[in-house]
């Protein structure tokens, strides 16, 4: 009895090792299917380029087709909070830009947070143009700081909405300088740069791509850049380290994430992908005419400068009592 015994238990391990073999087998390597890019922002800015730059080159490293799904709003918010509800297989993943940073530093509630997500990778990173009208008096920092502190909020300056990046890097030099500004939130860059090309606001602190055709054409006035090196395009024009304000590099940048829980192996994939899409000449040449820099460091460095930058940026918002909409 007890040798009948033994070996019904015997068949049954068997059994149970051979069902476990073909649940491997036939589970689907990755990616086996299409997978998707979820930005939240509009088509044609800057993070809806990059994401279709790098989609089309890791799409043949991959594969398999890689979709852009555009979901504006609240500041990559509603992108964010889609994602990070989506399972964490690897086929749907979030672009999204500096504001990332500021919306975890806001300490959200009910969307995301830190723990929502994992960092795959970084596209690019661009500078910053403090820009302003021509006719606006102040012809340098200097002049600017200057003039701010004489008329303590006199001087206006432009966001694409409270919270933003634009908005930060504000509060962010009047900590820097020891100035008042008076903040005047659009809805989008566009607005907010058309207004201080009319010289209804004084001051924007523009994507140095999008900037650079209106300083080269006289519409705008440069006063400053932001990052560490000046740009080829506008070799005269001085690094914020190098005026008055100080170093204080602050530059907008887009990165991909993953919900939390996506398996090792498949982050894994994707980085590797990712850094070899940004290593092609051809979207070198692509980042560098809108004044960007491709970031090709290691998933764990790009991870590193992330966190960085949330706590960064949540250290200014707490210090100056920043408000989303």
């Amino acid at each position: 009895m007890r040798s009948w015994t033994k070996r019904r238990s015997l068949q049954a391990i068997g059994a149970l090792g051979l069902a476990a073999i073909g649940a491997a087998g036939a589970q689907e390597p990755w990616p086996s299917r299409r997978i998707t890019m979820v930005v939240g922002y509009p088509p044609g800015g800057g993070s809806d380029t990059m994401a279709r730059l790098v989609a089309a080159k890791m799409s043949v490293l991959l594969g398999q087709p890689i979709v852009i799904d555009n979901r504006p709003g609240a500041a990559g918010q509603i992108a964010g909070a889609y994602v990070a509800k989506s399972p964490a297989d690897g086929y749907t993943l979030l672009i999204d830009a500096s504001s990332y940073a500021i919306n975890l530093g806001m300490g959200l509630k009910g969307t995301f947070n830190e723990q929502s997500f994992v960092t795959v990778g970084l596209l690019a990173m661009f500078p910053l143009i403090v820009v302003t009208h021509p006719a606006f008096p102040a012809k340098n920092m200097a002049e600017v700081i200057a003039l701010a502190k004489a008329k303590p909020g006199a001087v206006l300056y432009a966001s694409a909405g409270s919270g933003t990046v634009q908005h930060i890097f504000g509060e962010m030099l009047m900590q820097a300088a020891n100035i008042q500004l008076t903040h005047v939130p659009y809805k989008g860059a566009a607005p907010a740069m058309t207004d201080v090309m009319g010289g209804q606001v004084q001051l924007f602190f523009a994507n140095a791509g999008a900037a650079l055709p209106l300083v080269q054409s006289g519409k705008l006035r440069a006063l400053a850049v932001t990052g560490s090196g000046r740009l080829a395009q506008l070799p005269d024009l001085p690094m914020l380290a190098e005026t008055p304000v100080g170093k204080m590099d602050l530059r907008e940048w887009i990165g991909m994430f993953a919900p939390a829980g996506t398996p090792a192996p498949v982050l894994e994939r994707l980085s590797e992908a990712l850094r070899r899409s940004l290593d092609y000449d051809d979207v070198k040449a692509r980042v560098a005419s809108i004044s960007g820099e491709p970031f090709t460091a290691s998933r764990l460095d790009a991870t590193k400068f992330v966190d960085g930058q949330v706590a960064s940026m949540a250290k200014i918002i707490r210090e100056r009592g920043i408000k989303a909409e």
